[in-house]
C-alpha cells in the first residue's frame, strides 16, 4: 500500500515512475488478448506522457519563428499554455456556467483548498512545472527505451510513497538542483528579451513566464515543507470545538437509543426518517465494534458515567459471545431481535476487519 506525496520531489519522482511504466509496457499493443479499448489506453498514456515535452518544444519553435522572422507568435504561444492548463480552466467554466445559489457548504476542520481556489492554483503550478516536468518526463521515456532494447536490465523497480518521502530533500537549495531546467528556460527567456529585437507584448509575455520558471521552485519548495506536527483538536477554536461535541452528542444519542434490550443491546445498522420512521432490525459486525467504541467514547467525552459504560459494554459483550460464529468468526449479518445469522450467511473479511481493529482499538 502507499499514499500521495506530500512533496513535490517525491510527486515528481512518482510521476517518473509512472511515466517509465506506460512506455514499458508498449509490447502489449501487440498482444491478440487486449481490446481495442484497452490498448487505446496504452496510447493515450504514452500520448499524455509527451505533452509538457512538446509544449516546451513548441514555445522554443515559437520563439525562433519570432526572432528570425518576426512572425505574430504571441497568440499560438498563449493557446499552447493554455492547453497545459486546460482542465483548471474547464474547472473555473463550470463553476461559473453552472454555479448554484443558496448552497450550503460543509463544515470543514482541516486545512485544504478546493472549490475554484483550487483548480486556479493547479493551473498555474502546471505553467510554472512545465520545464521541469518536460525534462523529466523525456529522461524517463529515453531511460525506459534505453533499458528494453539496450541493457535488459533494471526496467521498473516499485518505490512506494513513503521510501520516496525518506529520501526527498526538501530545502530550497536542494529544490532548485531538482528544477535546474525551470532556471534554464527563465534564464534562457530573460536574455532573449534583452538581447533581441521584439514587440512589447512578446516582451512582457516572455518576462511574465520566465519569471514564472525561475520562482516556481521556492513556490514547490513552500508548499512541500514539513509541518509542524499538532493536534488536531489544538487546532479548534472554543466555537468549533463546541460544534464538534454537539455532533458527538447527538451521534451518541442514536447509539444510546437503540443498543438497548429489545435489540439485545446490539446497534441497528441505520434509522429510516422518510415517509414512516423505521429502525432497521439487523446490525453488522462493524456496527457492533462501532457501538463498543461509542460507549467508551461517551465516557470519554462524560456523556456518560463509568458504571453506565462499564454496564453497556457488558451487555454488549455478552451478547457478542451468545451470537452464532464460524470459526470463532463472527457472520457479516445478524437480526437484533432473534439474534439468528442473515441469509445468506457468510463472513466479510472486511467488516471481520473492521470489527477487530475497532475492537483491539477499545
Amino acid at each position: 500500500m502507499t499514499g500521495y506525496p506530500t512533496g513535490y520531489t517525491s510527486y515528481i519522482t512518482r510521476l517518473s515512475r509512472w511515466i517509465r511504466g506506460d512506455w514499458q509496457i508498449i509490447p502489449y499493443l501487440k498482444a491478440n488478448y487486449l481490446s481495442k479499448l484497452s490498448k487505446y489506453k496504452i496510447v493515450d498514456n504514452l500520448r499524455r506522457s509527451l505533452i509538457e515535452f512538446f509544449s516546451i518544444i513548441n514555445l522554443i519553435f515559437l520563439s525562433i519563428l519570432k526572432i528570425f522572422l518576426g512572425t505574430k507568435v504571441c497568440v499560438l504561444s498563449i493557446v499552447t499554455l493554455i492547453s497545459i492548463a486546460i482542465s483548471s480552466i474547464i474547472d473555473i467554466i463550470n463553476y461559473i456556467v453552472f454555479r448554484k445559489e443558496n448552497i450550503k457548504t460543509q463544515k470543514k476542520f482541516t486545512k485544504r483548498i478546493d472549490g475554484l481556489k483550487a483548480s486556479m492554483y493547479r493551473g498555474l503550478i502546471s505553467i510554472g512545472t512545465l520545464p521541469n516536468k518536460a525534462y523529466i518526463s523525456i529522461c524517463s521515456i529515453v531511460k525506459t527505451i534505453y533499458r528494453m532494447k539496450i541493457t535488459k536490465q533494471h526496467l521498473l523497480e516499485w518505490t512506494t510513497a513513503e521510501e520516496a518521502e525518506k529520501k526527498d530533500k526538501k530545502d530550497l537549495k536542494s529544490m532548485y538542483k531538482n528544477m535546474l531546467p525551470n532556471v534554464i528556460l527563465g534564464v534562457l527567456g530573460i536574455v532573449l528579451i534583452e538581447f533581441f529585437k521584439i514587440d512589447i507584448l512578446s516582451q512582457v509575455l516572455i518576462l511574465i513566464i520566465s519569471l514564472g520558471w525561475i520562482f516556481t521552485p521556492f513556490i514547490m519548495w513552500y508548499i512541500s515543507r514539513d509541518k509542524e506536527e499538532k493536534r488536531q483538536v489544538d487546532r479548534l477554536n472554543k466555537e468549533e470545538k463546541e460544534y464538534v461535541k454537539n455532533i458527538a452528542q447527538s451521534t451518541w444519542g442514536y447509539f444510546a437509543e437503540y443498543m438497548n434490550k429489545e435489540n439485545n443491546f446490539l446497534p441497528p445498522d441505520n434509522f429510516q426518517e422518510s415517509r414512516k420512521e423505521k429502525i432497521v432490525s439487523r446490525t453488522s459486525s462493524t456496527n457492533i465494534g462501532l457501538g463498543i467504541l461509542t460507549i467508551i467514547s461517551a465516557y470519554d467525552l462524560k456523556f456518560i458515567s463509568l458504571e453506565k459504560a462499564i454496564t453497556s459494554i457488558e451487555n454488549t459483550m455478552g451478547t457478542i459471545e451468545n451470537l452464532d460464529k464460524w470459526n470463532g468468526h463472527l457472520y457479516n449479518w445478524y437480526n437484533t431481535k432473534t439474534l439468528k445469522p442473515l441469509i445468506p450467511r457468510y463472513i466479510s473479511t472486511v467488516d471481520s476487519g473492521n470489527f477487530i481493529r475497532i475492537y483491539v482499538y477499545s
